[in-house]
C-alpha cells in the first residue's frame, strides 16, 4: 500500500458532466462526473475519436478497490473511493462510492465508474433518481465519455455526443443532448498543489454543449489534471451555473 498526504482530488469530475432536471447540471464534486445509460428510453451515447488508443504513455488514474482520493472542493472536504469492479459489454470497470449532487432545484446522488484501456480513459455515470423539490421526482440516465486519452500530443483532440432523458411521473420526457470536445493542454509538466510538486501531469479541457428542443444552449467547460501513478489531481468547471474547483489534498492507493 502507498498513502502520500497533501494531494489534489477531482471531485468536480464525477458531476461536472451531469446534468439534471433540463439542462440545469449537478454541480460538480469529481466527482466531479459519462456515456451509455439506458434505462427509461435513451441515454446511449457515442464515444467520438474511437475507444482504442493504442499503446498507453503510463498509468494516470491507478485503478485498484480501495483506492481513494480526498479533495479539497469549493472548501469543502470530498471524497472518490473505489468500492467494487463489475463487467459492461465485456470490459472491466471500477466502481466509485456514491456521491451527492444538488444543483439550484435539484438534487440526487450519483454512481459513477471508471475504465480504462490502451491509453483510453472513460468515466461512466449510472442511471439516477432525481429530486425536484416539492414532491416532485423523477429518473435521468446514464451517461458515459471519454475524459482522457494518454496516448495523444499535445492540440491533439477527441470529440463526442450523447443522450440523456429525464422522465418524470405525468410531465413528457426531456431528452438532453450532449456534444463534447477535448484538447489536450500540456503533458509532462509538473505543478505544486497543496504544496506537493506532481509531475508527469497530462492537463485535458473538456468543452461541453447541451441542448433540447425550444431552449437555448448551455456550455460548460472543465480542465483536469491528472498526474501519472497518483489520478486526477485539480479539477475546474465553470459553466451552466456549475462553477466548481476541486485539489487532491490526500490519496490512498493500493
Amino acid at each position: 500500500m502507498n498513502k502520500i498526504n497533501n494531494f489534489f482530488v477531482f471531485i468536480a469530475l464525477v458531476l461536472a458532466f451531469v446534468s439534471c432536471s433540463e439542462v440545469e447540471p449537478l454541480d460538480p464534486v469529481l466527482a466531479n462526473q459519462v456515456n451509455s445509460g439506458n434505462n427509461n428510453g435513451s441515454g446511449s451515447g457515442s464515444n467520438g475519436g474511437g475507444n482504442t488508443g493504442g499503446t498507453s504513455s503510463g498509468d494516470y488514474w491507478p485503478a485498484a478497490i480501495n483506492n481513494e482520493w480526498i479533495y479539497d472542493s469549493n472548501g469543502s472536504s470530498s471524497t472518490m473511493k473505489i468500492i467494487a469492479t463489475e463487467t459492461i459489454n465485456g470490459q472491466l470497470y471500477y466502481k466509485f462510492a456514491p456521491q451527492n449532487g444538488s444543483g439550484a432545484s435539484s438534487s440526487g446522488v450519483v454512481t459513477t465508474s471508471m475504465t480504462k484501456a490502451s491509453g483510453v480513459y472513460k468515466l461512466k455515470t449510472h442511471d439516477f433518481t432525481i429530486d425536484a423539490g416539492g414532491g416532485l421526482t423523477g429518473t435521468q440516465t446514464g451517461f458515459e465519455f471519454i475524459v482522457l486519452k494518454d496516448n495523444i500530443p499535445v492540440n491533439g483532440t477527441w470529440t463526442g455526443s450523447y443522450t440523456q432523458t429525464t422522465t418524470y411521473t405525468g410531465i413528457p420526457p426531456i431528452t438532453l443532448t450532449v456534444n463534447y470536445v477535448a484538447t489536450i493542454l500540456a503533458k509532462g509538466v509538473s505543478e505544486s498543489i497543496d504544496n506537493e510538486v506532481f509531475t508527469n501531469i497530462i492537463k485535458v479541457k473538456i468543452d461541453q454543449t447541451s441542448s433540447f428542443p425550444g431552449a437555448p444552449s448551455t456550455t460548460i467547460s472543465s480542465e483536469y489534471w491528472f498526474a501519472k501513478d497518483v489520478g486526477i489531481i485539480k479539477s475546474t468547471t465553470i459553466g451552466g451555473g456549475a462553477n466548481s474547483s476541486s485539489y487532491l489534498v490526500d490519496y490512498t492507493l493500493f
